[in-house]
């Protein structure tokens, strides 16, 4: 009984209380360490000196432990020991420590920028100060301005009373522009001039209000494109831009996705189970070979499911994971002589819209969202390409950045 207990918490220190002629011995339940015997009668202090090494050295242990997690994670649970992903958190470290620098963090969809964003708040002397969050293509451009910037009573028709924006709301912390690139030109003005000055006015307003408030921005849009195709306004990207930070898409660190799984599922298994789940070595494999269109975001929600609706024993294995994980796709490869294309089709057969939607997706992947290089790449004219992109709805692809950091563009003197 004492063996099996050992095996269930193996970070428990055993004190055993005894007689002394009693069977239970030291030899008898070898090799359960065991950290002290008391046998009757025992003195009170020595107990109390016992038990108060035991915690002390429980406490070690657990802050051991802590320094290792915290080394893991990073900032607020972006885990991975890639040294693209280190170099992003290093850089994210040094700029928190300056509250009002502007920060530019890029990367697809899924990967942890408003986790990142979240984090330089916290480990910067603005922590005591609030967090104001802000989707900027969650809402047409004539609703986001009264968002970000408020509005006096009678400045439109819904309009009743007053109402602080969020920028006035974040005043003595931070504001996180997420999705910066969907903003419109009057508004990317607006938000030039409070970078300038830090000053805003409410819409419809005439008081000027002065708000203290660090910047930070994130977008998976290609901002370099965006600026030579006069949607976005380049003295507002040398604004943002002070700092920029680049999450590697999770395709690209792939042995971090043990790492990424096996954290998650702790947190959430607890959370949800009151225990702890553990992967299979043939899940984890699964889960490391998929490419992962959705980054963290998506394994996250694909662990949480796997909590809710998976298997209901202590380990999760291959089996209970979608079939779309581990299902085989169709190679397709370019001999390096240039020529003809060799395909490798599954047992099952393919879609060819699969296929093109692949091709043409791996092509503004190379270029970067570049439509013209796109085009030159796969040896077809700009017309062509960008029509198959509407076909197959990949024409916002075109415009963004795909899996590298952004150009920077130098300062206008």
């Amino acid at each position: 009984r004492i063996r099996r207990f050992k095996e269930t918490f193996p970070q428990c220190q055993l004190l055993l209380l005894g007689r002394e002629e009693s069977p239970l011995t030291p030899r008898a339940i070898r090799p359960v360490p065991i950290r002290h015997w008391f046998y009757r009668p025992f003195p009170p202090q020595e107990l109390e000196r016992i038990l108060g090494a035991a915690g002390n050295s429980l406490q070690r242990q657990w802050r051991q432990e802590h320094r290792h997690s915290r080394s893991l994670s990073g900032f607020e649970g972006l885990v991975g020991s890639h040294p693209k992903l280190l170099e992003a958190l290093d850089m994210a470290r040094r700029v928190a420590a300056s509250p009002r620098t502007t920060v530019l963090i890029l990367g697809e969809t899924g990967t942890g920028k408003g986790m990142l964003a979240k984090a330089i708040h916290t480990e910067s002397p603005r922590v005591g100060g609030p967090f104001i969050e802000v989707n900027c293509g969650a809402m047409p451009p004539n609703l986001m301005e009264s968002e970000l910037f408020g509005h006096v009573k009678g400045a439109f028709t819904s309009a009743v009373a007053d109402k602080p924006g969020l920028l006035e709301l974040a005043d003595g912390g931070s504001v996180f522009l997420d999705e910066v690139g969907e903003l419109d030109l009057p508004l990317q003005a607006k938000i030039l001039k409070f970078l300038d000055d830090g000053q805003i006015r409410r819409v419809q307003g005439t008081e000027t209000l002065h708000v203290d408030a660090r910047m930070i921005t994130a977008t998976n849009r290609n901002l370099d494109s965006e600026v030579a195709e006069k949607r976005f306004r380049l003295d507002l990207l040398h604004r943002l831009n002070v700092v920029t930070i680049w999450l590697p898409p999770l395709r690209e660190r792939p042995e971090d996705i043990p790492l990424l799984a096996r954290h998650y599922l702790g947190e959430l298994s607890a959370r949800i189970r009151g225990h702890a789940l553990t992967w299979t070595d043939d899940a984890l494999a699964v889960l490391q070979k998929y490419d992962w269109p959705g980054n963290v975001r998506e394994l996250i929600n694909l662990t949480e499911r796997m909590v809710l609706i998976g298997s209901q024993d202590e380990r999760i294995d291959a089996a209970d994971l979608p079939a779309e994980l581990s299902a085989t796709k169709a190679v397709l490869a370019v001999p390096p002589s240039g020529g003809p294309p060799i395909v490798e089709f599954p047992p099952g057969g393919v879609a060819f819209r699969d296929v093109e939607r692949a091709v043409l997706e791996a092509a503004l992947g190379r270029t970067h969202g570049n439509v013209t290089e796109a085009a030159r790449l796969l040896r077809m004219s700009r017309g062509s390409l960008r029509y198959r992109l509407e076909k197959l709805g990949l024409r916002e692809k075109a415009s963004r950045r795909r899996g590298r950091p952004m150009k920077r563009r130098s300062r206008a003197a």
